[in-house]
């Protein structure tokens, strides 16, 4: 489990609603939280409909006050704002999340208008793509609050590398804090949602194709099994290989009412842009409510 987690918060109720689950968290994992103030140069007047704190001492009140309701509830916070203007937060949240030795950094998805903003919001999206440490993502309702955090099912999605199945570690010590069972998820393509070189041998092989796939299916279902049956002692397993266009039928998945977390492996910058490029991102950000924990690792 995590031991230190970072939250950084703008000062908008709308990153508040990361607290709820970053105090179950906490509680469960016996973990610090800091909350994170970063001043930032030449900030508009509101963000996210509140007013934007613009000095230290604001700040700080700000935090403190968060704090003490964590407090209260039995978890251990430290407080930090930042007090020289950045003009680039989120480097200096990455800076922040080593220099406290943080191995998990807990945000709010931003995500109420065009894909552009849905990338889990542009500061969101920095710290992942520049940062090592887990990154959990947590999308909140459209009145800013977010369900308690209490996953009874965590998804895995897997594509067969060894780069993926990173994921399945963290994932299964959260299973066993929460008692959760572990959903480990192989897509496989049909002939009419192959993409690419593929799309273009579909069309000219389709019976050696479509054989081609059923091969797939099959192999994906004897990976999955000796995946589960090595996680099996840790948590319970189940396992699925549906067919489909991978972003429809990830967020599809995702979305359902018995999935609480998602958990997935990116692979550095190439793995990022592999998941979150395209219609992955699209599906998965506009459609799914369940926090997405992502765990970096490099290829």
């Amino acid at each position: 489990m995590y031991s230190r987690l970072l939250v950084p918060l703008d000062g908008s109720r709308l990153a508040e609603s990361v607290l709820p689950a970053v105090q179950c968290l906490a509680s469960v994992g016996h973990a610090t939280v800091l909350l994170l103030h970063v001043i930032e140069r030449d900030a508009p007047a509101a963000v996210h409909g509140d007013r934007h704190l613009t000095t230290v001492s604001q700040a700080d009140s700000y935090l403190e006050e968060l704090a003490k309701q964590l407090r209260a509830a039995g978890i251990t916070v430290e407080t930090h704002a930042h007090p020289a203007p950045e003009g680039d937060v989120a480097r200096s949240i990455v800076e922040h999340t080593g220099e406290q030795r943080a191995d998990l950094v807990v945000l709010c998805t931003h995500g109420r208008s065009k894909m552009r903003d849905l990338l889990f919001g542009r500061i969101a999206q920095q710290v992942l793509r520049r940062g090592t440490a887990p990154v959990l993502l947590i999308r909140p309702r459209e009145d800013g609050t977010v369900a308690s955090f209490e996953p009874r099912t965590v998804l895995i999605p897997l594509d067969g590398s060894p780069a993926a199945e990173a994921a399945l570690a963290p994932a299964g010590e959260l299973a066993v804090a929460f008692g959760a069972t572990l959903h480990l998820v192989t897509i496989v393509p049909t002939q009419e949602t192959l993409r690419g070189d593929r799309q273009a041998v579909g069309t000219l092989l389709p019976a050696a194709t479509r054989a081609e796939l059923d091969l797939e299916q099959s192999d994906a279902e004897t990976y999955l099994d000796g995946l589960a049956a090595d996680v099996s002692a840790i948590a319970p397993v189940t396992i699925q290989v549906p067919r489909g266009d991978v972003g429809a039928v990830l967020a599809e998945r995702a979305s359902a009412p018995d999935i609480g977390l998602v958990v997935m492996a990116t692979h550095g910058r190439a793995g990022l842009q592999a998941v979150w490029g395209g219609s992955v991102a699209a599906h998965l950000l506009t459609r799914v409510r369940a926090p997405i924990l992502l765990i970096r690792v490099e290829v």
